[in-house]
């Protein structure tokens, strides 16, 4: 082994040797990693934070925003002139993940924390036809579908949660770590609204919503990697 190489290693080693479990004021972000032949990382839980209270209190919080707009259009004729038949359809999701966590006594670098959390989103869905229909120009059809998009429809989704994990120090301010739980969900789809105009006739019609339940398991990332600051 090279001298170069023994070097590194052992500022390596000396780094991970001191890393830190966080303490009172400490503020920790975090991505999941997945993949084996091809890494992706992704947003855990939207974009989360944890803020210590203590050494072995946090509170944490994650949010996530969604937004989605499409548009397609038709000429009246093929070659471009005419009219211009329209297709809009928009969505939005937004959702809060607030939360408290324990953290136990151990070494200097494992964390290990138990703690639950309350699971908020709510979202809206819209779309705007005139002068199309399904997916070509029409001179007499108009609508507007409040509450639903090819995006999504509009609801609101309350849930809790339980969860545990740990965390582990590989470096000064660096961690990794598994986190996984249970997550209960009650989610409620808003009416839709329906309103077509065609031949110069205009109707309205209302879709019922609906309200599910469920109760799952879950584990947030393969693997989690975290920063202190």
């Amino acid at each position: 082994m090279s001298m170069r190489r023994v070097i590194i290693l052992g500022g390596l080693l000396t780094v991970g040797l001191y890393a830190q479990k966080p303490t009172s004021g400490t503020v920790t972000a975090e991505v999941a990693i997945t993949g084996l032949n091809s890494i992706q990382i992704h947003l855990v839980q939207g974009a989360r934070i944890r803020y210590f209270l203590g050494d072995n209190l946090a509170i944490r919080g994650g949010f996530s925003f969604d937004a989605k707009r499409k548009v397609l259009r038709d000429y009246e004729n093929p070659d471009g002139t005419g009219g211009v038949g329209e297709r809009k359809e928009t969505f939005s999701a937004f959702s809060l993940f607030p939360g408290i966590e324990y953290h136990f006594a151990g070494g200097e670098k494992l964390s290990t924390f138990a703690g639950a959390y309350l699971y908020l989103s709510t979202s809206n869905a819209r779309t705007e036809r005139s002068n199309f229909l399904d997916s070509t120009y029409a001179s007499t059809f108009s609508q507007v579908v409040q509450g639903r998009s090819s995006f999504g429809q509009k609801g609101t989704t309350l849930g809790a949660g339980l969860y545990s994990g740990f965390d582990w120090y590989i470096a000064e301010k660096l961690y990794i770590g598994i986190e996984w739980g249970l997550l209960f969900t009650s989610q409620r789809k808003a009416d839709v609204v329906i309103e077509t105009s065609a031949g110069g006739v205009t109707t309205k019609n209302i879709e019922a919503g609906g309200r599910e339940s469920g109760l799952s398991t879950s584990a947030i990332g393969s693997l989690r990697l975290g920063y202190q600051f």
